[in-house]
Parts: C-alpha cells; sequence; structure tokens
C-alpha cells in the first residue's frame, strides 16, 4: 500500500514540475504580483513570519518578505542542518548575508543570523509542489517541512501554503507522516 501511495505522489510531482516548466514567464510574474498582495494584505499584523527563500520554479515572495523587512517584522528563513530544521532571523537579503544549501536555496548565514525559537513564530509560509483548497501538501519528497510541521505544538502558528493556480489539485495521495496547512493562498 505504501509503495503504490509513494508511487502515485511521485507521479504527481512529475506532473506538477512539468506543469511548473511550462509556466510562461510573464504568467509568473503576474501571478507573483497577486500573491504577494494577498500576503501583505492579509497578514499586515504579523509580528514573527517564517518566510522561505523562493527556488525559480515557487512563488516568489520576496517583495513580501522586503515588505514585512521594512515594517519592522522579525523574518527568518529556514535553514537545514543535520537534518535539524532552524529558523534564522535576517534583517535584509543582502546575498552576502546567505549561504547555498546543499538542497541548492539559500539559506541565512548561521554566523552572521540569529536562530529564533520556532514557538516565536506566528506565521509559517510553506512552499510545495502542490496544494489542495483545504491545505493537504506535496512537497519534494524530502519530508522535511512534514517533519517541521508536526513539531508545531502551538496553537500559534498559523501555516501558510503558496502555490501558483495550477498546483491547486483536487487529491493528493496522503502518508501518515504528511502535515497539511491551514490555509493556502494562490490566485485560484
Amino acid at each position: 500500500m505504501i509503495n503504490h501511495i509513494t508511487d502515485q505522489k511521485q507521479n504527481l510531482r512529475k506532473v506538477l514540475k512539468g506543469r511548473l516548466s511550462l509556466m510562461q514567464k510573464s504568467d509568473k510574474i503576474a501571478e507573483d504580483i497577486k500573491i504577494n498582495s494577498i500576503l501583505q494584505k492579509k497578514f499586515k499584523n504579523t509580528l514573527s513570519i517564517l518566510c522561505y527563500f523562493p527556488l525559480g520554479s515557487e512563488p516568489n515572495i520576496i517583495p513580501s518578505i522586503k515588505y514585512w523587512l521594512d515594517k519592522d517584522f522579525i523574518i527568518s528563513i529556514p535553514r537545514i542542518y543535520n537534518g535539524d530544521f532552524q529558523c534564522l532571523q535576517i534583517d535584509n537579503l543582502s546575498k552576502s548575508n546567505f549561504i547555498r544549501s546543499s538542497f541548492g536555496t539559500l539559506e541565512p548565514n548561521p554566523h552572521t543570523s540569529n536562530t529564533i525559537s520556532k514557538m516565536n513564530v506566528d506565521l509559517v509560509l510553506v512552499p510545495g509542489l502542490a496544494f489542495t483548497s483545504n491545505g493537504l501538501r506535496l512537497g519534494r519528497g524530502g519530508g522535511i517541512y512534514d517533519k517541521f510541521l508536526s513539531t508545531l505544538s502551538n496553537e500559534k502558528s498559523l501555516t501558510v501554503g503558496i502555490c501558483y493556480e495550477n498546483q491547486i489539485v483536487d487529491s493528493i495521495p496522503i502518508e501518515k507522516h504528511d502535515r497539511s496547512v491551514d490555509l493556502v493562498i494562490s490566485i485560484k
């Protein structure tokens, strides 16, 4: 049964990666603008936000990160170290403050960033390959966010999936370890 679910998830990942690769740059930019507008309007009073540094196929939330930094929000970005998910605070988006991870993502430099307790994070923005409208999520297959989301036992942290319209699907095969998000933000 688990192998069947794993196969279904892998097939869905291929479909979603194909959809994302076919998106026109102009469509991505248009959706990025709308997503950032929603984020900035919806979360203008949130104090501490865990963001992600977007990969090329993920919605570009950099304008929202800049907006929140300008408003003196506490912004953190994850760093994965020895399998441990750390929330590192950033003060700006200067490339010199980031390092390239083994996953190919940019992470805050641990030597110049302070760690924030996950218990002090009000909002967690979660990337993914696919989401359902009720918050089921399909990640890239490493389980990093699922593992982190399972440790958020406090009711304080709102988890929000961020995706393009073509990443919303009707269903996602789920395993015991998979974690959903509280809300999904897209233009759909």
